[in-house]
């Protein structure tokens, strides 16, 4: 009998969901012999991403774009699901009872009830695989749908579920609010957080210390190095959406008060806001200061773009963070970090020594002078910077042997 490896996705490989699967689901053929991912997607949507293993099946779920039929064969694992009566309950007499935090836990039990109902029918149309481990990318509806199944076997699974930012902080929702999250992680049998500062977010939440893990994400070692170029103009390089919480214009306000060296600011990324960041930087930064804004890019031409053009430092000022990957990409080509220390930022940047960290509510003085650090600091001292940017990366956030570590882990875990 064949062993079946059962995940649980948010929408790969649809849209842009789940890029860190894309180098984690070719290692899954050495643990498991077929690999069911179950993901949500729209209806008559097209997958974006090409998967080459031939052990790989995908279900599409589409409940979230609405879909009558689907709403339809959920109903009855709705209407006998406990966990939704006992969250509902909890929602009611909570205090802070509102129609939208009803509808977010509404949603995810539909969602959720109708993939388990999917992989149900899949188990049962597929009897020669084995299946005894039921995998989760997020928190969120996969961990419900994942919860769900398992509770629905007759044969109990080890569920796992990685945790990363939106899924785990509920007070960084519009609601304050994350549906069913205690009873998923007092269900699940294992919690693998990205970052420590996630383990012990939720340690200090719900206890039970034996439930949380940390397993690490990663960038891609592409075995090149940034370019060496004179500091004489000083580059600096930022990526990330361009939305309000990565607060891309404080990037802006700190440059304008350095008037007196030649800088250039090149942002990888686009987003509803980028026209108007252009704009603001256009009209706030002074002469001396160029800028590059070419939208949004490729992950590959990010890597391109580390491994062709000269950077002195990478700059994240976002308000939030679970563990920025972009942060690790830049280290991983060895440049420098300037970056808010919010969620599990202080875990990828040692302050002084591959970089400087800001208070998350960081006045523009605080940013500039740690950009005069990295543009003044002797030649031997920058050097060394960028040497253990490279070096941290390489012990701690080297995404393939990461990933291998933890499919290793939970490839050995049986109910």
């Amino acid at each position: 009998m064949g062993r079946a490896l059962i995940l649980f996705a948010k929408g790969f490989p649809y849209n842009t969901s789940e890029p860190f699967l894309e180098n984690e689901y070719p290692l899954y053929k050495d643990y498991f012999d077929k690999v069911l991912i179950i993901t949500g997607c729209r209806k008559n949507e097209k997958p974006t991403r090409k998967i080459k293993a031939s052990t790989i099946e995908i279900i599409s779920d589409y409940t979230l774009s609405k879909d009558l039929r689907s709403i339809v064969e959920a109903l009855p694992f709705v209407l006998t699901d406990k966990m939704f009566y006992k969250e509902l309950k909890k929602l009611l007499f909570s205090g802070s009872f509102s129609l939208k935090k009803l509808y977010a836990m509404v949603v995810m039990a539909f969602c959720g009830n109708h993939r388990a109902k999917q992989v149900l029918r899949w188990i049962k149309q597929n009897p020669e695989y084995e299946v005894d481990l039921i995998y989760s990318y997020w928190m969120n509806i996969p961990a419900y749908a994942a919860v769900r199944l398992n509770n629905k076997l007759k044969n109990r699974c080890y569920t796992v579920s990685r945790v990363h930012g939106f899924d785990l902080y509920s007070e960084r929702t519009s609601t304050g609010y994350l549906p069913f999250q205690e009873q998923l992680y007092h269900s699940l049998s294992e919690v693998a957080s990205i970052s420590k500062n996630g383990r012990d977010y939720l340690e200090e939440k719900y206890g039970a210390y034996d439930k949380v893990t940390v397993h690490r994400l990663g960038a891609l070692d592409r075995g090149c190095h940034n370019p060496r170029e004179s500091r004489e103009i000083f580059k600096i390089v930022s990526c990330a959406r361009v939305i309000p919480l990565k607060r891309l214009n404080r990037i802006a306000d700190a440059l304008s008060k350095i008037t007196d060296r030649q800088i250039h600011w090149t942002h990888l990324g686009g987003g509803a806001g980028l026209e108007s960041l252009k704009k603001y930087a256009q009209e706030k930064l002074p002469e001396n200061v160029s800028v590059s804004f070419p939208g949004t890019v490729p992950n590959t031409q990010i890597y391109d773009t580390y491994g062709e053009t000269p950077f002195h430092a990478f700059l994240n000022v976002s308000e939030t963070e679970g563990i920025p990957v972009s942060v690790m990409e830049a280290m991983s080509f060895d440049i420098p970090i300037i970056a808010t220390a919010v969620g599990g930022t202080p875990e990828l940047v040692d302050e002084g020594i591959n970089g400087f960290l800001l208070s998350a509510d960081f006045e523009d003085e605080q940013l500039v002078t740690a950009i005069r650090a990295l543009m003044d600091m002797p030649e031997s001292e920058y050097v060394a910077f960028r040497q253990e940017a490279r070096n941290k990366f390489e012990r701690e956030y080297n995404a393939i042997p990461n990933y291998k570590k933890f499919i290793e882990s939970i490839a050995d875990r049986r109910k």
